[in-house]
């Protein structure tokens, strides 16, 4: 009996985040941030990327938002990032 309701509980998660998803822009987000040293020479780069349900806060310096697994990401940084953002069509969610 557990099993059943274990798998009917996670249809309707299923079924939600799908409603969900028809009133929402799902983004991909990838930044890069550039380190470098005393002298101005580039020392690190670094490159992340995640699969975004929602930005909360989008600036150069400070980002905040909501991943497809539902955890939110704070990102800040001392020096503006770059980043780009490109919209996923609806079979990649």
């Amino acid at each position: 009996m557990k099993k059943y309701f274990v798998m009917v509980g996670s249809f309707i998660a299923r079924a939600w985040r799908f409603v969900l998803s028809l009133f929402e822009t799902h983004q991909h987000l990838h930044v890069t941030h550039t380190k470098y040293n005393s002298e101005g020479e580039v020392v690190d780069v670094l490159i992340k990327s995640w699969k975004v349900r929602k930005f909360y806060k989008c600036t150069a310096k400070h980002m905040r938002f909501k991943t497809m697994d539902g955890t939110v990401v704070e990102l800040k940084a001392a020096t503006p990032m770059d980043y780009m953002t490109e919209t996923m069509l609806k079979s990649e969610i």
